[in-house]
């Protein structure tokens, strides 16, 4: 029994050994699936005790805007579920204790398709505007965030709503385009 803790311990060291040269930012106790897809992780940060499940495609795109620095930003103790997929070229901000579920797709970019001269399959410029999802969200089935929005603390997206623009702290959303329904009510401590 005791060799196998150490092959454990051993095991767990060269872990995060490999996964630490990859990325720009990686804290302590990060478990990240084997069949998770990364693009430039040197332009991703990972914070503490984040977990990435299987299927997880995460991208932080080259671009002139941004050359070399940490695009897609994930805080302490937050979770991907299967099947999610994030990709940055400006920038993405993921707070802390942020569970996001099962395939949600979360963009700070799209492609310019009103370019005079091309058609917009041969456009490689794209407009980019900074996301962010504050501390302790919860982002259900299937939900699409764009560029350029703000999720306010502890607010609630509900399954596969389409997220267009900011959603005040406290709120629950859901719907295409995604609306507040209502305010989060906390209960009272001892109550």
């Amino acid at each position: 029994m005791a060799l196998k803790n150490i092959f454990r311990k051993v095991a767990r060291y060269l872990y995060r050994i490999y996964w630490a040269n990859r990325f720009g930012e990686l804290g302590q106790g990060v478990i990240i699936a084997r069949n998770s897809i990364w693009y430039n992780p040197k332009g991703i940060a990972l914070g503490s005790h984040v977990l990435v499940k299987k299927n997880c495609q995460l991208s932080a795109l080259h671009t002139r805007k941004a050359g070399g620095c940490i695009r897609l930003r994930i805080g302490d103790d937050s979770s991907l579920q299967q099947g999610c997929k994030i990709t940055a070229a400006e920038s993405i901000v993921i707070g802390n204790k942020v569970m996001i579920a099962d395939n949600v797709f979360i963009t700070d970019h799209n492609h310019i398709f009103n370019h005079p001269d091309m058609p917009a399959a041969l456009v490689r410029e794209l407009q980019t505007e900074q996301v962010v999802i504050e501390d302790g969200c919860w982002l259900g089935y299937g939900c699409v965030v764009l560029k350029g929005v703000r999720i306010g603390e502890r607010s609630v997206i509900g399954a596969n709503a389409v997220v267009t623009h900011d959603i005040p702290p406290y709120s629950v959303a859901v719907g295409n385009p995604a609306r507040v329904i209502r305010k989060i009510e906390l209960a009272k401590e001892g109550s």
